[in-house]
């Protein structure tokens, strides 16, 4: 009997990622969604795409690309959405994450098409989305959003590139110690696909304090 050898890209899809994508170890369509990620060095800017029904309710649909990583950590990036788009509240930014899984329990930092900025989390697998919106608004934004987890609390931090930082707290959500976090698109619409860019995107992690 002849044995075959699976094809590249289906053993990449049989793995659920594609390759290392810049600082970020592979790429992963979440639920029902279909996008990419590529990275330019000399740029040091990310392209990632993605389509997907919404990141909300009890499930979400989106682009991924991601690194696992554990203890405390702060992610920056500056990021922009291209095109006008025609939903409102198609999503850019942050999320981390205990699996791959749409139904994930997750703590997500995300930038809406109509400017709206707010801070998503699930606090357990299948349960519902909760949301707590920041005071800054950032319509048509070159964006600057930032999501720490420090001791179990999540910081969200944003603005307008070049204004001050606003920040948002969160306790009371409890994700293991090992985490996928990256960088995402939901077009929120799965007929369509929504193009961001990031630049300047670091992933930090603090130096443990004296015991």
């Amino acid at each position: 009997m002849t044995v075959r050898a699976l094809p590249f890209a289906l053993v990449l899809s049989v793995l659920g990622g594609q390759g290392p994508v810049g600082i970020f170890t592979a790429q992963s369509d979440v639920g029902r969604a279909t996008g990419s990620a590529s990275y330019d060095p000399r740029q040091q800017t990310y392209l990632v795409a993605g389509s997907g029904q919404n990141m909300w309710d009890s499930r979400d649909d989106f682009h991924f690309v991601w690194k696992r990583i554990s203890g405390n950590f702060i992610l920056s990036t500056r990021a922009r959405f291209i095109g006008a788009g025609g939903e409102e509240h198609r999503k850019i930014g942050w999320t981390i994450r205990s699996s791959l899984d749409p139904r994930s329990a997750h703590v997500t930092a995300a930038l809406h098409g109509n400017g709206l900025m707010s801070l998503q989390f699930r606090r357990q697998t299948s349960r519902i989305t909760e949301e707590a919106k920041s005071a800054d608004s950032l319509p048509d934004a070159d964006a600057i959003i930032k999501l720490e987890r420090r001791d179990g609390v999540y910081l969200m931090s944003v603005a307008q590139f070049g204004d001050t930082l606003v920040t948002q707290r969160l306790a009371g959500v409890s994700l293991p110690d090992t985490v996928y976090v990256g960088l995402f698109v939901c077009s929120h619409n799965d007929a369509v696909t929504e193009r961001a860019t990031f630049r300047n995107v670091r992933i930090t992690t603090p130096a443990e304090r004296p015991r």
